[in-house]
């Protein structure tokens, strides 16, 4: 896959040309949005992950599961 890095950048607007790393766009005026970096979204799942950890009680998940799980071999 090749990347095109001379393609140039249009505002999301008014579809007008940008020249260069402009902050807004000089046709209508709008402020050109930040691109996410790749390592926000890791950054949020490693906080989802560890919230979940702290928050969800895990051993009473796991006893409610092997608990059904014994009542069924019983039938």
């Amino acid at each position: 896959m090749q990347l095109n890095k001379n393609r140039q950048q249009h505002c999301p607007r008014c579809k007008a040309p940008l020249k260069g790393y402009v902050d807004e766009c000089p046709s209508c005026g709008m402020d050109k949005p930040l691109p996410l970096p790749w390592y926000f979204y890791a950054i949020m799942v490693a906080i989802l992950i560890a919230s979940a950890w702290i928050f969800i009680d895990l051993e009473a998940i796991a006893r409610a599961l092997l608990g059904a799980r014994e009542g069924f071999r019983q039938l």
